[in-house]
């Protein structure tokens, strides 16, 4: 499996909370650094961590996946868009949009 370009999504395991730990930790960290002062330094440093941590959730698992298994689907033919749909949202999501 490729970090670097999409595999097709019948070939992605399903994306889990256990996968996504990483991710959320560390953007997590870097929400409690932007609170602080005078942590530049420290943000600067995670952020490829954190950027190469959504990258891989966003690329090498399939998140339709997940959802079809706790829908009942047998397959994910139906809800692979849902893949494009949550990298593009996660991407482009404002603070003012919730």
């Amino acid at each position: 499996m490729s970090t670097y370009s999409p595999d097709p999504p019948a070939l992605r395991p399903p994306l889990t909370l256990a996968v996504l730990y990483p991710f959320l930790l560390s953007y997590y960290a870097h929400a409690v650094l932007a609170i602080l002062p005078n942590t530049f330094l420290f943000k600067l440093l995670l952020l490829p961590f954190v950027l190469w941590q959504g990258w891989k959730c966003a690329v090498r698992y399939d998140y339709a996946g997940f959802l079809a298994q706790s829908l009942g689907h047998q397959n994910t033919d139906r809800l692979g868009f849902l893949n494009l749909i949550f990298v593009v949202r996660a991407l482009f999501l404002k603070d003012d949009d919730h």
